[in-house]
């Protein structure tokens, strides 16, 4: 499969500088190194440091040369496109900023999406160690670029949709609630006509997101940097990153799925502003529904279905 580069010669955030240099590497076997990116992902207490998610990062991800070792990461979108389709959705894959679960939470929705005559793009976004605003700056990016080649595709501008799963749906969020339409103001980049377009999607859906980091507060740490680690700092730094506090009114639709028993919370506390709000939604709350399962188990995969059906009537 293809990977389009969505920038041009310019990647903003791109400086070519060793990614170690600001990361705490341990040297771990792999096993115990995912032991402690869960251990930070999913804990309740703070970390004194990113080691646990700099080293699952590190061996998961720059070690077997998926991302490159310095900042010189080239964020791509695979395009799967179905005959006859107007509607394109962006897939975000989620992974705790710390990998990307391309297959299950890519790949394989793009699968589904073409068999129900639906076109999808799978981006790959930039991650840890890069901070905010790079992961949603480069599906702001994403949106645009689609937009831009929107005809090649056969693809209406105007039935763009982003979607992600659990910190790809923060992607998703973010792109839309704290970047906006906003134009790229970055040293020494110059805009370009992708730019032109708008990055707003035309629609989103939210798989098990992370919305907010109340509970789950180390993977601020990922965002925001060493300014996490600052407890006058701190509050603000949640209030400034949740989905669900700079959430505004918006008549742009959204599609909502999250379970019962997920360790990443605040996703009903989202819903619960998306109807405070008036925002058109659709959504899925999965008694039992744990994190992760895309469309893996089958006994949750329900949503699937419900989404697509969601996009033909959102669309019409």
């Amino acid at each position: 499969m293809d990977k389009l580069k969505i920038w041009g010669d310019t990647i903003p955030y791109n400086t070519g500088e060793e990614k170690a240099s600001d990361m705490v590497i341990r040297k771990w076997p792999k096993g115990l190194a995912m032991i402690a990116w869960v251990k930070d992902v999913f804990g309740g207490s703070i970390s004194r440091d990113t080691r646990g998610m700099d080293t699952f990062t590190y061996l998961d991800e720059i070690k077997p040369g998926k991302v490159c070792a310095n900042y010189d990461d080239i964020p791509t979108l695979t395009p799967l496109i179905s005959s006859g389709s107007d509607i394109a959705v962006i897939i975000a894959p989620g992974g705790g900023f710390c990998n990307q679960s391309r297959q299950s939470e890519g790949y394989n929705i793009a699968a589904f999406l073409n068999q129900n005559g639906i076109s999808a793009f799978v981006l790959e976004y930039r991650m840890n160690p890069y901070r905010a605003p790079v992961c949603y700056l480069d599906m702001q990016r994403a949106i645009r670029y689609v937009r831009y080649h929107a005809k090649e595709y056969g693809i209406s501008p105007n039935k763009i949709g982003a979607m992600g799963f659990s910190a790809g749906a923060y992607v998703t969020g973010a792109s839309y609630f704290l970047l906006g339409n906003k134009a790229i103001e970055y040293p020494g980049y110059v805009l370009d006509e992708v730019d032109e377009e708008n990055g707003q999607a035309n629609f989103m859906g939210l798989i098990y997101p992370v919305v907010n980091f109340d509970y789950n507060q180390n993977m601020l740490a990922l965002l925001a940097g060493e300014d996490f680690y600052d407890e006058k700092q701190r509050p603000q730094l949640k209030d400034r990153f949740s989905l669900t506090s700079q959430m505004t009114a918006s008549d742009v639709p959204q599609f909502l799925c999250y379970g019962t028993k997920d360790p990443i919370k605040g996703a009903d506390t989202y819903d619960e502003k998306l109807n405070h709000l008036n925002i058109p939604h659709k959504s899925i709350r999965i008694e039992g529904g744990g994190h992760g399962f895309a469309l893996d188990n089958k006994k949750y995969a329900f949503w699937g279905d419900e989404f697509v059906k969601w996009i033909g009537e959102t669309m019409a």
